[in-house]
Order: structure tokens, then sequence, then C-alpha cells
């Protein structure tokens, strides 16, 4: 019969087995509980670097009202209907969207207004003709010079819109007003688009689509926001007749599908890992104590979130699809200290026998996370602070909470053929292993030579597919050009940003002329130029008023023109003076303002809009230089500064891992010799995740960089279990252990391979190729190189 103390000691067993049962659900409940308060941020910023020239382009990007605009395009889809129903469609439309969710629609001009608010900003002429133009003006107040402008004018009266001509023609004899009406109407026509004005109304070339945009004071970036407004389009697009189509265009589509990807791929994600686990579970384990090995590292994800949250904030939904990989990795101590419990005799030396590698693991794994906090990119310092906490967590619980419900070995806990303790025989020498390894290397290596670095952050945009039909059937409607790159001038005043946008307009067309450059200096420099302008109309024509109206006089009798013909542009000679500022009533020049003038926190911004090619965007950037304050925002070179930096980071990130990762694997082996082969699995996970990369047509990006780096980590831990034992030959059961811990991380990568978005797809790929790549070279290349190298003739232990 058992002594009292034994019985006291089993009692105690019990109870100290209980509360941490208790204590464990009581955490894990209150964890999971927390993660449904837990605000997630889909942005993408987080995986950008934080660069001056990246930061500043997305925060005006983010900021400007091109974002926060919507366009809709309304189509005929059935040929009995005509454009006049389109039309009548269109104002039901236009009128049905209300505030708080739609401000502004634009939809439609009145022609005639329209005509009359550009006639109207013609009174300010004298403050925009600067002195070239008046050069060019005294050059023609001559004999030659008059006759050859009534003649001009004369035939234009003989045109069938004379009537139209008439009046324009009395007020501006000299055509002074022609250049600057043609530099508005430049403006005014520079949307991108092929847009006709058919009554009223924004119409393509082809009669059948009709136009639309919207205006709204929610904001891109807003998830939760962008969810109603799009919701809100639908329904009152749901209520046009069948016969009328509608494509929605709006940076906030993007924001709502890619959110719903993500979302989507994380509920797949778990559902297919916690099946998966389930298998393992039933098919390798068959022991119910064995279910703490896959509640320890859900229990440390759940924790980890909410000790995220509560350190960094508002988390990136990256962090979310990144949990099943990480559940992955930091399930491998579990499974280490279970297999060596049930295998060995004795559980506290068990325990001891694999503490030692099983904490260098965690260390070198938790090196590479650690090495993410030297990132500029913030999205990895999530990543990092994550990773570190669930890994710290769930190597903790595996050593000193799991020995305490698993028993010594009274039973197989895993199927025989498993078992390789009885295995005497090699079916493969040590030399083909190698050969074969080294063959398989050498194919990755070339591949891996060819791997491309794609910068583009389109990429990371994993809208579901209707959306970018959309766009595409947009364009070939309306035609849309490139997007054009933009240089913004941004200054505290209205009036400082005005003059530095003039002068780089100067300098701009000196080298390029105005063709393809639009500027808001070409119609309103800044007031001291009009100020300046104005002061030299002046003095220009009480000089010259008296000798142009007896040339006029002289020469106009012969083209039957009278002489108070031109009376008009005398009487309004000097008016148009006050250099304050147009009336905001002129809507159609608001319109053009609001796309050229932005107001900010921090002041006022100008643009330029000009071609994103590399012959503008040099020669821009030297403008740049020489006037502080301003930057371009181009596509192209957002992509190159993301590249530039990115590649910098890898450079600077790996140098630490591969700073890191060997110099613990030699503080535990002590070996020289030994560290270079638990290095083997390291450096072929590497190459063969390139290899793969590049064989399946994917390039290499950010998060594929991430998942390297993971990979790292990882196959470091094989690498270290197999050369430990090689040389210590402890019955802990590696072989078994290092395959199940491959074989979950595999899970939680493979898992990622069923992701439709971008970012977590490429992440899967990397990490499976990886973590497959690396554990066939720790069963396979490791032990045969340590028996080679070593001349060990004993097999390994398992």
């Amino acid at each position: 019969m058992p002594n009292n103390s034994s019985l006291i000691q089993a009692k105690e067993n019990v109870r100290t087995k209980a509360l941490i049962f208790i204590v464990s659900l009581i955490v894990i409940a209150a964890s999971l509980t927390g993660i449904l308060f837990i605000s997630f941020d889909n942005d993408m910023e987080l995986m950008l670097p934080d660069n001056d020239e990246i930061r500043r382009s997305m925060h005006f990007l983010r900021e400007s009202n091109f974002s926060d605009k919507i366009i809709i395009s309304l189509g005929l889809n059935d040929s009995a209907y005509t454009e006049t129903d389109l039309i009548r469609e269109v104002d039901r439309f236009a009128q049905s969207l209300k505030p708080p969710l739609i401000n502004d629609a634009m939809y439609s001009v009145s022609e005639s207004e329209t005509a009359n608010e550009m006639f109207d900003f013609l009174k300010y002429t004298p403050q925009l003709t600067d002195e070239k133009t008046l050069e060019k003006i005294d050059s023609q107040l001559n004999d030659n010079g008059i006759k050859s402008i009534l003649q001009k004018n004369y035939r234009q009266l003989l045109s069938p819109s004379s009537i139209f001509i008439t009046p324009i023609l009395r007020s501006d004899p000299l055509g002074i007003k022609t250049g600057l009406l043609s530099a508005l109407q430049k403006l005014s026509s520079s949307t991108g688009y092929e847009v006709a004005i058919k009554n009223g109304h924004f119409v393509s070339k082809d009669g059948k689509h009709a136009l639309l945009i919207l205006k709204t004071p929610v904001s891109v970036t807003d998830g939760f926001g962008s969810r109603n407004l799009i919701s809100y389009l639908k329904k009152e697009i749901d209520a046009l007749p069948p016969y009328i189509s509608a494509d929605i265009i709006a940076g906030h589509l993007h924001t709502v599908s890619n959110e719903n990807v993500i979302k989507r791929d994380i509920k797949i994600v778990s559902i297919i890992a916690a099946i998966s686990f389930l298998l393992i579970f039933f098919f390798f384990f068959r022991d119910i104590k064995a279910a703490y090995i896959f509640l320890i590292p859900l229990a440390s994800v759940a924790v980890s979130i909410n000790l995220s949250y509560f350190i960094m904030g508002n988390l990136s939904y990256f962090i979310m699809g990144m949990g099943a990989v990480i559940a992955g990795i930091s399930i491998d101590y579990g499974i280490h200290i279970y297999i060596a419990v049930r295998t060995g005799s004795n559980r506290k030396e068990a325990v001891r026998n694999v503490t030692r590698p099983i904490v260098t693991g965690a260390l070198t794994t938790m090196s590479v996370f650690a090495a993410f906090f030297f990132s500029e990119v913030r999205g990895f310092h999530q990543l990092a602070v994550f990773s570190i906490l669930s890994i710290l967590f769930c190597l903790l619980c595996s050593l000193y909470i799991l020995p305490v419900f698993i028993e010594g070995k009274k039973a197989r806990a895993f199927p025989a053929f498993f078992d390789e303790s009885s295995n005497e025989t090699e079916f493969i020498s040590d030399k083909a292993r190698i050969f074969c390894w080294a063959i398989l290397l050498i194919i990755l290596l070339f591949l891996s030579s060819k791997a491309a670095f794609n910068s583009d952050i389109k990429q990371f945009d994993g809208s579901e597919p209707y959306i970018f039909k959309a766009e595409d059937n947009f364009q070939s409607v309306w035609g849309e050009k490139d997007n054009p790159a933009i240089l913004v001038v941004q200054e505290e005043s209205l009036e400082k940003a005005l003059f530095t946008n003039e002068r780089i307009y100067r300098d701009s067309v000196n080298r390029f002329g105005n063709e393809d450059i639009s500027n808001f200096a070409a119609i309103w420099p800044s007031n001291q130029t009009r100020t300046e302008n104005s002061a030299r109309w002046i003095t220009f024509w009480k000089e010259r008023e008296k000798k142009l109206k007896s040339l006029l006089a002289k020469h106009g009798a012969s083209y039957n023109f009278s002489d108070n013909a031109f009376l008009p542009f005398f009487e309004n000679l000097y008016g148009g003076m006050n250099a304050s500022g147009w009336s905001e009533g002129n809507l159609f020049l608001k319109r053009i303002k609001e796309r050229f003038v932005l107001e900010s926190g921090n002041g006022y911004q100008v643009l330029t809009y000009f071609p994103d090619n590399d012959q503008y965007i040099v020669a821009f950037t030297e403008f740049c230089r020489n006037y502080p304050g301003s930057f371009i925002v181009s596509r192209k070179s957002l992509s190159k500064a993301l590249s530039d930096s990115i590649s910098s980071e890898i450079i600077y990130l790996s140098a630490i891992a591969a700073f890191f990762i060997p110099f613990l694997t030699l503080i535990l082996l002590k070996d020289l010799r030994l560290t270079i082969l638990a290095l083997i699995p390291v450096f072929t996970g590497i190459i063969a995740s390139l290899g793969i990369l590049t064989l399946l047509g994917l390039t290499l990006n950010a998060p594929s960089i991430i998942a390297i780096m993971v990979v790292t980590g990882l196959c470091i831990d094989y690498g270290i279990f197999m050369a430990y034992t090689c040389r210590y030959h402890f019955n802990t059961g590696t072989v078994i252990s290092v395959f199940l811990s491959a074989l979950t991380t595999l899970i939680g990568a493979g898992v990622l391979l069923f992701a439709r978005h971008p970012v977590l797809f490429s992440i899967g790929v990397t990490l499976f190729s990886g973590v497959l790549a690396g554990y066939m070279a720790s069963i396979a290349a490791v032990p045969s190189m340590y028996r080679l190298w070593f001349n060990s003739k004993r097999d390994i232990a398992t």
C-alpha cells in the first residue's frame, strides 16, 4: 500500500494540475474575448519603410481629396433605349445621393453658364498679362500690324458663328485674351478622360455612358466608413432600371474588398489549420493529453495578440494572418517535450535533455524576429512583438506546464513505423544522400539567382476581380490616360505656395514647353506677379492707348469697322486691376482651383501635373532641390524609392540575423563544425524559397522577405536538434519530433496557399517551400555530413 507521503504528494499533484488547468482556461477565455474588442487595421502603409519620400507621398495621397472622390460610370446595356433615357436616369440617380455620405455630385454643367463664367474670368486680363505678351503687342502697334489684325477680325465676322464672335472681337480686337482663354480651356479639360458635353452632361463618345464625380467626407483609409459608403451607393444603384449598368471607381471599394478578402482568408486558414492539427492529433498521438500541445500555441497566440495590442495599439490584419504561422512555429517546443517524455524512462531527465536545444532554438528564432526591431517598417515592429511574445509564452508553458500533465512511457504515443530505433540498415549511403542534396541545391541556387524584386505597391492590393474588371471597362470607355506624376509645392500660406509654383512652372516651360504640363500658374500666378502685371499694364497703355485708337480709326474703315466698333475694349481697358483674387461664386473656376490648390493642416499645396516618365522625373527632381518644401508624387519614383529602401533594409536585417543565428548556435553546440552542420538547413531553406518563387513565376517582395527570415529561424531549430542528437545520442525521439515540428509548421504555412490575398499567399509559398527544403536537409544532409565529417560509425539516436 502506498504510504501517507505518497498519497499526500498525489493529492498535491492533482490540486496543482487542477489549478493550472483552471487558470489556463481563464486566461485563454479572457484572451479570446479580448480579441473581439481589438481594433485591426488593413492599411498597407504599415508594411512600407519609414522613408521620408515614401511617407510623404503616401501621406499626400491619403490626405488629398483625390482619394476621397468617387467616379460612377452609368451605361446603357439595352439598345432599345437612347441617350435621352440615360441622361434622365443620371439626373434621378444624382439627385438621390444625399449627405452625410455624399457632399456633392458633379454630373452636369450649363454650357451657357460655363461660357459666361469663362468670359467673366477674362476681366482679370490686365493682371494676368506678362511682360513678354506686352512686348508682342507693342510689336504689332504699327500700320502693318494693325492692318493684319483687322483683316483677320473681318474674316471671322464673315463666318457663320459671327453672332457669337462679334462681342468678343469688340472687347478684344488684338486677341490679347485668346491665349488666356486657351490656357483656361486646357486646364479645364485636363482630367485625363475623353468626355463630351451633351445636353449639359458628361457623356462618352459613343453616347452610351455618362460620368458622375462624387465628393465624400469619408476617408479612403476609414474601413468602417468606406463599408457604409459603398453599401449606400450599391443600394442606390440597385434602384436603377435594368437597362442601366453602373461601375464604381473608388479607393474605398479597394479598402472594403481587401478587408473582405483578408477576413475570408483568415477564416478559411483557421478552419483548415484546425482540421489539420486535429488529424495530426488523432493519427500520430492518439493520446488525450497530447491536446495540450495544440492548446499551448493557440493560447500563446491569443494572449500575445492582446499583449501586442496593449503595447503597439491598433494591429494590422497582417498580424492575424500570421497567427497560423506563429502557431506552427511555437508548437515545436511542446512536441519536443511531449515526445521526449513519452519515449524516455524518466520525465525529469527527458525534459532536461531537450531543454538546452529547445531554449537555444527558441532564442535563435526570437533573434530573427528581434532583428525586425531595427527595421523602418512599422508592420515589422508589430510582427516582432507579436512573434517574440508568442514564442516566449509557448516556450515557458512547454517547459514548466506541459510536463506536469504528461506521464512517462506507458504505451507508444505514435505509430510504430516512426520508431527508427530498430532500423539497422541505411537504404541510401551517406555519400549518395549528400550527392542528391548537392545536385538539388545547385538547381535551386541557379533558379534563386534569377529571383526578381517587385516594388510595385499595387501587388499588395488583394481586391476582388470584379473591381479590376470594372476599372478596365472604365478605361476602355473613357480612355483614361496613364496617371500623371505630381509636383507638390507645400507652403504655410497660399501666396507663398503660388509664388513658388509660378517659378517652377516657368522653369518647366523653359525646359519642356507647356504642352504636357498642367499648372495653375498658367491662369493664376501669385499676388505679387499679378500686382506687377497690373502696374505694367497701366504704364503700357497710358503711353499707347491714343496710338492704338488712331491706328484703328485709320485702317478700320477699309474693313467696314465703325469708329466705335472697339469701344468696349477701351472702356474696360483699366478694369480687373484688383489682385486680391477672383470671386468664389464662379463655380467653373472654383472646380479648376480645387484640382490644383489644396488646403492642408500645414498650409497650402499647389500641384503641377506632368508625364510620369524618367525624363520628366529627373528634371522635376532637380526643380525640387531648388525649391525647398516641394516634392514629387510619382508611381514610378515611389516604386524606385521602395525598391532602394527595402533592398538596403534587407541587407541590414539579414546581416543582423546572420550574426545572431550562428552566434547563438555556436554557444549551444560549442563546436564550429557542428555549428556549420546546423546551418545547412538554413542555407538550404533560403535557397529553396528563392528558387521556388522563381520557378512559379512569382517575384520577391517585402512580405516574402519576412517569410524568408522566419524560414531561417525555423530551419536553424531543425539543424540544432539534429546536430545536437548526432553528438550526444540522447534517447529523446528527435527524428519524430523534428518531423512533427516541420509538419505542423508546414500546415501553418501551407494553409496560406489557400489565401486569395497576394500578401498572405506570397508568405505561404515562401514559408512552405523553405521549411520543407530545410526539413529535408536536416534529416538527410546533416546526419550524413556528420558521419562522414566526424567518421562516426554510430547511427543517430531516435
